[in-house]
């Protein structure tokens, strides 16, 4: 509340001094016109101030913190452009009119509201309302460049999942990679989790994204833009893709449907590994870390570190405990992967 405040005082302060010497309004009643001025000259500096105000809260403000910087340039551009034209109108009562308190007050209403007006236009505009020359020259002469792709925003649970690194390496991710830094504080929050799993999910995560940042072939920006008054991640992952035109790349279930409803563009990877070979194949032997009972009877449950649940049949009596497995088949669905393995060289009870 300290700028506003400053920022009320110096127009009361301002509004006074500026009516107190040029004596706008006249004596009323035991005040002279010195006071009366200054009274009502300080109170129009409080009332202005009140509606820029206002106005920065209800419309500029908004536009900065969703990242519509062009909306912003319109609005000042068009204002001023209003505000001239309000100065044009206020010089042509002057002339036409004799000087009087009316006339000053029409002056600066024409002059005030020009302005307003023109913000209020600015903001409503779709697309730019102004560039500089220079930059439409430098466009005009450029050399057509190869189109790159549509940018591609990553959120948290591609990154844990861990297959974004080998996608962005190969070449099948075209495009500027769009890191939120929304993200980047997700992902260390779960890193820095009380929980062994998640924060063991986190650190893979953070060591997958210095990787692909050490690769000079990917093309990764990290967008610090946040939306503070959108409480969601997911929302704040639909805005930003939405600004920048891009294609969001997740392995989030719920976060895919919402996008497609928004009309946003999405790449799921648990869809594309529908598509293509499965990571593991019947009769590979892998090392599995029971750790807890699954839904059967004698069913053990572990998981690997991007998250994939793997049941143990037979693993129950192996709970702690590393044991090698036998790959026995693999789910893939739209939600995720599941590994289904039986310990390594151990005969099944209802076999001995």
């Amino acid at each position: 509340m300290l700028i506003p405040g400053v920022f009320v005082a110096v127009l009361l302060v301002l509004g006074g001094a500026v009516s107190y010497s040029y004596r706008i309004f006249p004596a009323v009643g035991a005040w002279s016109a010195s006071t009366s001025s200054a009274f009502f000259g300080a109170l129009g500096g409080v009332v202005s101030a009140g509606l820029v105000y206002g106005a920065w809260r209800g419309l500029v403000r908004p536009a900065l913190q969703e990242g519509r910087g062009v909306k912003v340039v319109n609005a000042l551009v068009v204002g001023l452009a209003g505000a001239v034209l309000g100065a044009v109108f206020c010089a042509a009562l002057g002339f036409l009119l004799p000087p009087s308190v009316g006339v000053r007050i029409a002056q600066g209403a024409f002059l005030a509201g020009g302005a307003l007006v023109g913000m209020g236009v600015g903001l409503s505009l779709p697309g730019a309302a102004w560039r500089p020359a220079s930059a439409e020259n430098a466009e005009a002469s450029a050399p057509p460049k190869r189109p790159l792709g549509r940018g591609k925003v990553i959120d948290t649970s591609v990154i844990i999942d861990g297959r974004i690194g080998d996608l962005a390496s190969t070449g099948f991710l075209e495009g500027e990679i769009l890191i939120p830094e929304f993200v980047l504080a997700e992902l260390q929050n779960v890193a820095d989790s009380s929980d062994a799993t998640r924060r063991r999910k986190g650190r893979r995560g953070l060591e997958i994204l210095r990787s692909l940042m050490e690769n000079d072939a990917i093309n990764i920006r990290v967008v610090r833009r946040d939306y503070p008054t959108v409480p969601e991640v997911d929302r704040k992952l639909i805005c930003l893709a939405r600004e920048e035109d891009a294609v969001l790349v997740t392995t989030d279930y719920n976060l895919n449907r919402v996008a497609h409803v928004e009309g946003i563009g999405i790449l799921n990877v648990n869809e594309l590994a529908n598509a293509v070979k499965p990571r593991f194949v019947p009769g590979e032997s892998i090392d599995v870390e029971v750790i807890d009972r699954g839904a059967e009877i004698n069913q053990g449950v572990g998981y690997l570190d991007d998250g994939t649940m793997i049941v143990v049949e037979n693993g129950r009596r192996h709970i702690g405990r590393t044991i090698k497995a036998t790959v026995k088949s693999t789910l893939q669905t739209e939600a995720g992967r599941m590994l289904f393995v039986e310990p390594a060289n151990e005969t099944p009870r209802w076999d001995r």
